[in-house]
């Protein structure tokens, strides 16, 4: 297969990581809608779920995506660095695509980020909850015992 075929199929490949990128930025998206300002109860959990196996799923394509275009590269490398001018252009998009995955990378780190802290925090209010309201019947379980004449009677 001619260099140009390799070189414009790693160009293809990075087009589609660009786009299952952005589809997980999509992703994180719904994911923040699902979460955000809602309790623990008020969040549809097997939504949020589904939304994660999509994200795993564009991951899962990704790494395989990229191990493709390493074999790809790897093959053609030399003659990109020996034959530069030959290959300007399609090096340029090559490194122009670099550029918007990289960014579309950030993106997805702040988005995950963001959303994490905000399902720390309502895991956190749960358990907070659970908290109270075992205390809450560990004092009524109390209360009941000194009430029905259970405590401190000397039987």
């Amino acid at each position: 297969m001619p260099v140009d075929d390799y070189v414009q199929i790693m160009i293809e490949s990075l087009s589609k990581k660009s786009e299952l990128l952005d589809k997980i930025i999509r992703n994180n998206e719904e994911q923040h809608e699902c979460v955000a300002n809602k309790t623990f109860d008020e969040i549809d959990w097997d939504s949020f779920n589904l939304i994660v196996e999509q994200k795993q799923q564009s991951i899962d394509r990704i790494v395989k995506m990229d191990e493709g275009f390493q074999t790809l590269y790897d093959r053609v490398k030399e003659q990109l660095n020996e034959n530069k001018d030959k290959y300007a252009d399609k090096i340029q998009e090559i490194q122009r695509l670099i550029g918007i995955i990289t960014d579309q990378g950030a993106k997805i780190t702040t988005g995950e980020q963001r959303n994490r802290k905000i399902i720390e925090k309502t895991f956190g209010n749960r358990k907070r909850e659970i908290k109270r309201t075992r205390n809450s019947l560990k004092v009524a379980s109390s209360y009941a015992q000194t009430m029905s004449g259970d405590f401190g009677t000397g039987n």
